[in-house]
């Protein structure tokens, strides 16, 4: 292959995936401005789904429980892990060792959960909603007032609803553990790859549902986690290029005729 051909190969490469992470975005982008605009016009959704596990004389019927308080900090705890990991792995990567997958995508892992459970969430949409938990609603036997997700309120100024920090945590390590699943590839047995691919569909949903189920957040609260935060991966993505494989560089062919010294 010509180092002219090559270099053509990687720029249709670069093209296509820029037109695909374009399309994805405005994917995205459509499902927020449409769940936006669904819980607008239907804002008792978010009320009928919690209602579902809610007991007037119990309250929310797993709020609590040691199984379901259990595997929610399961999930937190290998969110930290994996954090932790991505971290060491940048570092050892920059300095030229490489820790399972290259020091890039270790960097889009460290800065996604950073910007995404952290800036995201904690500083910006929590503050700024101050959106009250189901538990704290008169709906819900609380003294304060529901608000739906399209308007802004303030009857929360910290630990607010809206949105769900530990879905958003679960997505970015869904994702981190897909982009695991890609990089190693061939090299982990078909089994384990079937195994990561359903934890990385099942655990954003597996949170979403505790949380929902044990009156902290409202249906609206968690969706919103996930979109949010996949916007944010695919912004970041265009930066750190996660999914990128390495393309060995051409060797310079020699020429067949010696050139005069």
């Amino acid at each position: 292959m010509s180092d002219l051909h090559r270099i053509e190969t990687r720029e249709l490469s670069s093209l296509s995936a820029t037109t695909h992470d374009d399309r994805l975005a405005a994917l995205i982008l459509a499902c927020i401005l449409t769940a936006f605009a669904v819980f607008a016009i239907w804002p008792e959704i978010d009320l009928r789904v919690s209602q579902a596990f809610y007991d007037h004389s119990k309250g929310f019927v797993i709020d609590g429980n040691p199984l379901t308080e259990a595997l929610r900090m399961a999930v937190w705890n290998v969110s930290i892990l994996l954090c932790l990991v991505a971290v060491f792995g940048t570092f050892l990567g920059a300095a030229g060792r490489e820790v399972i997958l290259p020091a890039r995508v270790w960097g889009f892992v460290v800065a996604l959960y950073t910007l995404g459970p952290g800036v995201m969430v904690e500083m910006l949409t929590k503050p700024l909603w101050g959106r009250v938990r189901p538990t704290q609603v008169t709906e819900f036997g609380g003294s304060l007032h529901f608000s739906p997700p399209n308007e802004l309120a303030d009857f929360c100024a910290r630990n607010c609803s809206f949105v769900s920090g530990e879905v958003s945590g679960a997505t970015v390590t869904a994702l981190a553990i897909l982009l695991i699943r890609f990089h190693l590839g061939k090299r982990m047995s078909k089994m384990v790859s079937i195994l990561l691919l359903v934890v990385t569909l099942c655990l954003p949903l597996a949170v979403a549902s505790q949380r929902i189920a044990a009156g902290r957040h409202f249906l609206s609260d968690t969706l919103f986690a996930v979109l949010f935060t996949l916007l944010l991966a695919l912004a970041l993505s265009a930066l750190f290029r996660p999914l990128s494989r390495r393309v060995p560089s051409a060797r310079p062919r020699q020429s067949a005729v010696p050139t005069d010294h």
